[in-house]
């Protein structure tokens, strides 16, 4: 089967012609060159992917200088993995690879790698629908390798492991599965299914780093669907490896999609204009709302989250039923929404509106925002200027009458100054 006239029909012209390139590089050096995986897979689906993973039956050190050279890019070499990255002047970045084969001395260890051919190269994978290639050498340009019929499984809707051991070699792939197959709507192979049951059974997952485990979750996520991907980690008992507590109540499948549509929050710009927004942390948040403090740290720790999104998510613990209580007094002040909301992580206030989901509470934290963003009206400076002595006292002044200032009880400065002297004694 030749795949040039597809990839005509549906690759942007640039990508063809970059392929044909590499192809041409390819043969100078007289290399087998291919276009494998992710981007074959996709390409067949029709969606679009420019993640482009090359391999080469060859030195692939060589053939990335050569390849960086010509297109005037930059060349990152990781010699452990036989790989390489070639950044273009235009950002697009491609994954150059040795053909090789792989071995596992032990279930989640990294693999030990080996030259090989193509065929070698692509039994190694995940799944058959991302084991397919693409010659790119001038003969026989958009011949598609198949030898584990990946395209009939694709045809079929069908991810299907290409061994046994697959998921003993690489735990991870645990998690690909539940990724593709809720992706592109297909279905688990029956076998595949089993084998996936039995490497939870053997617990598989426990031999990974927290920091690999981490990764596919935040991959997961990512994706659109990805409130079916949490579904389906549910039911093969997976979401124990972020916490053992961790359930999805109605409750919080609720909160997620409330996270996931955006619809009450499209016009508001403390949310949506803000660079920090940060949907994946407010899922993760939503997925631990049912944790208990201690446990809300367990988990973080168990996916090894950075300090700024472990800080947050304690906050959603902490203080965040405080403040949202403080904020739904319909007398509140706006110092007083100030004094609520304040300190509060950007993400874990983001949280609590969702968490709230009422027009009162976001107008609120909208009020809070234009807030954050006022000036004093009086500084130390002016107090010094004004006679007061240096000392624990300015704290609590310059505070009072900030929140005066908030409340629009004094608007100007004199007028704060006339607030001061008429409070507080020198």
């Amino acid at each position: 089967m030749n795949y040039n006239d597809l990839m005509l029909k549906r690759l942007p012209k640039r990508i063809y012609n970059l392929l044909k390139f590499i192809g041409k590089i390819g043969d100078e050096a007289e290399y087998n060159t291919f276009v494998v995986g992710g981007f074959v897979r996709d390409l067949m689906l029709d969606r679009e992917n420019l993640d482009i993973d090359i391999v080469v039956e060859g030195n692939e050190e060589y053939f990335a200088r050569v390849f960086a050279k010509a297109k005037r890019g930059k060349v990152k070499i990781h010699e452990q993995f036989n790989t390489a990255v070639v950044t273009l002047p235009n950002g697009l970045k491609i994954d150059i690879a040795l053909a090789r084969t792989e071995t596992y001395e032990r279930p989640g260890a990294l693999p030990t790698v080996d030259i090989g051919s193509i065929d070698d190269d692509l039994k190694r994978r995940d799944f058959t629908i991302n084991a397919m290639a693409i010659r790119l050498n001038e003969k026989g340009f958009g011949d598609l390798i198949d030898h584990l019929h990946g395209e009939s499984d694709l045809e079929k809707g069908i991810i299907r492991v290409i061994h046994d051991k697959s998921f003993q070699d690489d735990p991870t792939r645990i998690f690909r599965a539940i990724r593709y197959e809720q992706r592109y709507d297909f279905r688990l192979d029956k076998h595949t299914e089993k084998l996936l049951k039995t490497a939870v059974k053997n617990d598989f997952l426990s031999t990974i780093t927290k920091q690999r485990l981490r990764n596919e979750i935040l991959l997961i996520l990512d994706e659109e669907n990805f409130i079916e991907m949490i579904n389906r980690m549910k039911q093969f008992d997976l979401l124990k490896y972020i916490h053992p507590k961790i359930s999805l109540s109605s409750k919080i499948i609720k909160l997620l999609i409330k996270i996931s549509g955006l619809s009450l929050f499209q016009s508001v710009p403390l949310l949506t204009d803000n660079a920090s927004f940060d949907t994946t942390l407010l899922k993760l948040m939503a997925i631990f709302d049912g944790l208990n403090e201690e446990e809300a740290k367990e988990a973080s720790e168990n996916l090894a989250l950075t300090k700024e999104y472990t800080e947050a998510i304690i906050a959603s613990k902490t203080k965040l039923s405080n403040a949202l209580k403080a904020i739904s007094d319909k007398s509140i002040t706006p110092s007083g929404i100030y004094k609520a909301l304040n300190g509060l992580p950007t993400q874990t206030l983001f949280f609590g509106a969702f968490k709230a989901f009422d027009e009162d509470t976001i107008l609120k934290m909208f009020i809070y925002s234009l807030m954050e963003n006022e000036k004093p009206l009086i500084t130390g400076k002016d107090l010094k200027e004004l006679g007061y002595p240096e000392g624990s006292q300015y704290g609590e002044i310059l505070e009072d009458v900030f929140y005066a200032q908030l409340d629009e009880k004094v608007m100007t400065k004199q007028e704060a100054i006339e607030y001061i002297q008429q409070k507080y004694k020198k």
